[in-house]
């Protein structure tokens, strides 16, 4: 490491041919200095556990925390993680002090475009320098789905509502949100003026993300659709609920 404060750093994820980039750029120092500045027992990375890809390309937050002191380098030094997922490295996150002072730092932001892999991605430690071990680097994972939204509309003749809904996905083909077909959930309804949401009836949407629902009930009742996670992508509740 370039430089060590004991504070939150920003780290950067790149694809895994960003390390080979970073590793012929110059040399390397072999350890860390030792001082008296203070101990130099870990260095923990933080990610967003839960990805939403709703985009072509995600600029993510992450840090690193660490009670390694300041030490200063003549040449380019970092700790890294991989993130794997399906067994195949899918990025680098890299921890880096640049020989320059006025590069010391944030490398660059995360990056997750949607033709990565969805799923558990496992950060794994990759690299450290003593006094440090790879034992004393953390491993996590950040869960990657793909994004959707949800609407419901009701309306009522006397006594009988009908409850329809409509629900769509992020389609990496297209880099654009489409019908979510075969999607499944739930309607939910709640007395007006109340926070507590009731199960009303399951939803198994057609081909095209549509399903409704009749019933029969006398009060004047809100209504939402909350769609389950599936597999690779998030499910959500309908943002604006309706009244019939």
């Amino acid at each position: 490491m370039g430089s060590r404060r004991g504070v939150v750093r920003s780290v950067s994820v790149a694809l895994a041919s960003a390390v080979v980039a970073m590793t012929g750029a110059g040399a390397v120092a072999a350890e860390r200095t030792v001082t008296a500045a203070g101990p130099c027992t870990y260095a923990h990375l933080s990610v967003q556990p839960k990805v939403v890809l709703s985009v072509p390309y995600r600029t993510l937050a992450a840090t690193v925390t660490t009670d390694c002191q300041d030490f200063e380098y003549f040449t380019n030094t970092w700790d890294s993680w991989v993130g794997v997922a399906g067994g195949a490295v899918q990025g680098t996150v890299i921890f880096t002090t640049s020989a320059s002072t006025v590069t010391r730092g944030i490398d660059e932001y995360p990056q997750v475009p949607d033709t990565a892999r969805l799923g558990v991605w496992t950060w794994t430690p990759q690299r450290t320098l003593p006094p440090l071990a790879l034992a004393d680097l953390n491993t996590v994972r950040m869960d990657v789905r793909l994004g959707s939204a949800s609407y419901v509309a009701a309306r009522r003749s006397g006594a009988t509502v009908t409850v329809s809904t409509r629900s769509y996905r992020y389609w990496t083909s297209t880099h654009a949100f489409g019908p979510w077909g075969r999607a499944t959930g739930v309607i939910e309804w709640r007395t007006t003026g109340t926070t507590a949401w009731h199960g009303l009836k399951n939803v198994y949407a057609d081909d095209l993300g549509r399903y409704s629902y009749r019933y029969t009930v006398s009060a004047v009742r809100e209504y939402r659709v909350r769609m389950f996670d599936q597999s690779y992508v998030w499910g959500f509740p309908s943002a604006a609920p309706a009244r019939a």
